[in-house]
């Protein structure tokens, strides 16, 4: 990866981590306000921000993982970063075969959907596959089908990252002659 593709790489990923950051302000915006939509919002946006940052460190499904670790090391960002998993995202983007797979596969057809508190408070007896969007602001754990995935991972990798991505955009553009 030639030096000014990697900038431009770099320049990307530090736009989707404040992206990130403000989507998790978000989320405590709409917890502070009791607005489930305004909650639940925001943790799309997050992920999705999760999901375009690990596009851009592996590639799609990880097909570039190759290409792309040297922007990875001058992040330092490992292989099993928070930010590589992108399964809550896809649950969240493909809402429409989500639905139409619980409708064939769920026994009694119950639907939960928009909860936000306690994973263990949540409504009892339904199978996982009958709940959807679940937020437990005490963990931060999003849930869905009895899948859980922690947000604040990717908001501590984040601003762990954010002043990486910085120096690194300050840095010259092209690789200097005779280097």
């Amino acid at each position: 990866m030639e030096t000014f593709h990697l900038r431009v790489f770099q320049r990307q990923v530090l736009d989707q981590c404040k992206f990130l950051l403000t989507a998790a302000n978000e989320i405590n915006a709409g917890l502070a306000s009791h607005n489930i939509d305004h909650v639940l919002y925001a943790v799309q946006n997050l992920l999705n921000a999760g999901a375009n940052i690990s596009k851009m460190l592996w590639g799609q499904k990880g097909k570039l993982a190759n290409q792309r670790e040297r922007l990875r090391q001058s992040i330092g960002i490992a292989d099993d970063s928070p930010l590589r998993d992108v399964n809550m995202r896809n649950n969240f983007e493909h809402m429409d075969e989500r639905i139409d797979r619980w409708w064939a596969e769920s026994k009694s057809h119950n639907h939960a959907d928009k909860i936000i508190g306690p994973k263990n408070s949540a409504i009892v007896g339904m199978e996982p596959t009958d709940m959807f969007r679940m937020f437990d602001p005490q963990t931060t754990d999003v849930i869905f089908w009895g899948e859980e995935f922690n947000i604040q991972a990717l908001v501590t990798e984040a601003q762990r990252i954010l002043p990486l991505l910085q120096a690194e955009a300050h840095k010259p553009h092209w690789d200097e002659p005779g280097r």
